[in-house]
């Protein structure tokens, strides 16, 4: 689908170890690509039930650009503009 991956270095099996060492900015980093994607998969799948329209679609994806682009860099950020 043209989604960006995960960071670097970390997975789900360390989020627990990342966590008790305080390293609290880099789970939301890994977090934050979930959620940027999961939102992507849900505005592809209104679109194929009917409930978005193609134009609707776009504009969905244009704000969610537009958030990106203006947030601090973080992880999501700079996948989002490697994949776009």
């Amino acid at each position: 689908m043209g989604m960006p991956g995960k960071p670097e270095g970390i997975d789900g099996n360390e989020v627990e170890r990342y966590f008790l060492e305080g390293k609290i900015k880099e789970i939301a980093d890994y977090c934050e690509v979930d959620v940027v994607n999961t939102y992507r998969v849900w505005l592809r799948y209104e679109l194929f039930r009917g409930r978005l329209t193609e134009s609707e679609h776009r504009a969905s994806e244009r704000n969610l650009a537009d958030f990106m682009n203006a947030r601090p860099v973080r992880v999501a950020k700079a996948q989002w503009a490697a994949a776009n």
